[in-house]
């Protein structure tokens, strides 16, 4: 219940005075990182939803912590009960959503798309195809990314589980 309390109250302040978070953004996200993976669910869930509000207030400030976060957070999509996995999937797609795109795709690249889960794979390859669609296939195709991402791309289309192609 303590921690309960601990994490609604990071929720409130990122609500309230964002500023405050950021001078300590890394040790916040590392402690609520942690709870995420806590055996109980209520904690769990608890922590999930506050990682969510965070990306949500703090946008492109959550940049420097998206590699931690996406990585516990795809754990959490494979290594979880249903009801978990299906808040780190809504989480994950609000990261997506609120931080620099690049940096998203990048992560997503390195820590989804690597794992040997069916499960992560998919997800990863869904929130891959929702950054690629809000970049623009256009503007992309002038990054340096570009080659990767084509490599990527043609890794998952010839995966054995049609859940990743």
């Amino acid at each position: 219940e303590l921690k309960e309390k601990g994490l609604f109250s990071i929720k409130q302040l990122s609500e309230s005075h964002s500023q405050v978070l950021l001078s300590r953004l890394r040790e916040v996200c590392l402690a609520v990182t942690d709870e995420v993976t806590n055996l109980r669910s209520k904690v769990s869930n608890s922590a999930i939803v506050t990682l969510g509000e965070l990306f949500v207030v703090l946008k492109k400030d959550m940049d420097s912590e998206v590699d931690e976060v996406a990585w516990v957070l795809l754990q959490m999509v494979w290594n979880s009960p249903e009801f978990l996995q299906k808040i780190a999937t809504e989480t994950l797609g609000i990261m997506v959503e609120n931080v620099t795109p690049a940096r998203a795709m990048t992560t997503l690249m390195d820590s989804g798309v690597q794992s040997c889960h069916v499960q992560v794979q998919k997800r990863a390859a869904e929130l891959l195809l929702s950054v690629m669609e809000k970049i623009g296939v256009t503007k992309l195709a002038g990054t340096a990314r570009a080659e990767r991402l084509a490599h990527v791309a043609g890794t998952l289309a010839q995966d054995c589980h049609k859940d990743t192609r």
